[in-house]
């Protein structure tokens, strides 16, 4: 189809969109179908964790409604996939293929974009371009190029901006959540979820997001940064240092690190404060996690590994795995502000 046809198409087609990848996302708000817009792009909020549009649409009766699009993906990802603010011109014209809230109205999960001059934006590293092999974005461009590793005889073992392997490199997930956990999901209000409001994240959601960490030396212990909300955590090193039980609890824990050997640090977090689980509503109590950050013996790479227990959410111990690089990429801060 010619972007002239496109352009002058109905406002509506009807897709099916796969709905494990909606699930994966916990996109629970949004339809599993896909449909089409056309409007005149009015707004551009380029913000964390996704960034948004409002588009004019002119409906078959000539009015008119102004659609809020909240983007799949984040400027942070974004930024890795090649797609950038200058693309999204206020003014000009824009079809937005995505999914319909079902708790609010005029409201959409936007995954591609198609601009007046043919262009495409993919915004999901797990998409393919809809319209247009002239794009930006997608799984294409989402892919990282491991041959632009840092040099690992820099000796800096940990302390450096890691980042992902890949969306799905080394990745690997179990979480047994226990019946309890199962209707607090179910229940749970996704438009009014603390982290759809800005609100900081705690232990151990910030550790099983798929973006960049940094590792930095702090006296004797270590500060490790997640681009998630910017969430900082200390993780104490030492022989002589308070026993859990004396520290006061708090939303990010109590975190205790030694070197298991020359590459691997493994660090036990208990004391956590945080009502959480999951961004999804399941809620712990008393949760408890050991990590491990398993350096490759070129320092290039890390693999690393959580393993969780909470008798409240969980029936067993879950696990997320996730493979990072050393690419000496920026790191960008997820600085998250309400549309």
């Amino acid at each position: 189809m010619s972007i002239k046809n496109l352009f002058s198409a109905a406002a509506f087609m009807l897709a099916l969109i796969p709905a494990a990848l909606m699930a994966h996302h916990s996109r629970s708000e949004f339809s599993d179908e896909v449909v089409e817009k056309q409007g005149e792009l009015v707004r551009v909020i380029w913000r964390n964790p996704h960034a948004g549009l409002d588009v004019r649409v002119t409906n078959e009766d000539g009015s008119e409604d102004v659609w809020r699009v909240e983007t799949f993906a984040s400027p942070n990802l974004f930024n890795r996939m090649g797609v950038e603010e200058a693309h999204f011109v206020v003014g000009e014209q824009i079809v937005i293929a995505g999914s319909e809230s079902t708790k609010r109205s005029n409201y959409m999960l936007g995954l591609n974009a198609l601009f007046e001059n043919g262009t495409e934006a993919v915004m999901s590293a797990t998409l393919e371009p809809r319209w247009s092999q002239e794009h930006v974005g997608g799984s294409d461009q989402a892919v990282v190029d491991l041959s632009t590793k840092v040099d690992g005889s820099e000796n800096k073992k940990l302390f450096r901006v890691w980042s992902i392997a890949g969306r799905t490199a080394g990745v690997s997930r179990s979480t047994p959540y226990s019946d309890t956990a199962r209707e607090q999901i179910t229940a749970f209000d996704t438009v009014n979820a603390p982290v759809a409001r800005c609100e900081t994240p705690g232990m151990p959601i910030f550790m099983t997001q798929p973006l960049s960490m940094v590792i930095e030396e702090q006296g004797d212990n270590m500060k490790l940064t997640t681009e998630y909300f910017g969430v900082e955590r200390t993780i104490h090193i030492g022989d002589d240092l308070p026993a859990p039980q004396d520290i006061e609890p708090s939303q990010n824990g109590y975190s205790v690190g030694r070197w298991q050997d020359d590459l691997t640090l493994v660090v036990e977090t208990s004391r956590v404060d945080y009502p959480y689980y999951s961004s999804n509503g399941a809620l712990q109590d008393g949760v408890r996690t050991i990590e491990y950050f398993r350096l490759s013996e070129d320092q290039t790479e890390m693999a690393y590994r959580i393993e969780i227990e909470d008798d409240l959410a969980l029936d067993g111990t879950a696990f997320y795995e996730r493979l990072f690089v050393a690419l000496g990429a920026e790191f960008i801060e997820l600085d998250c502000t309400l549309f």
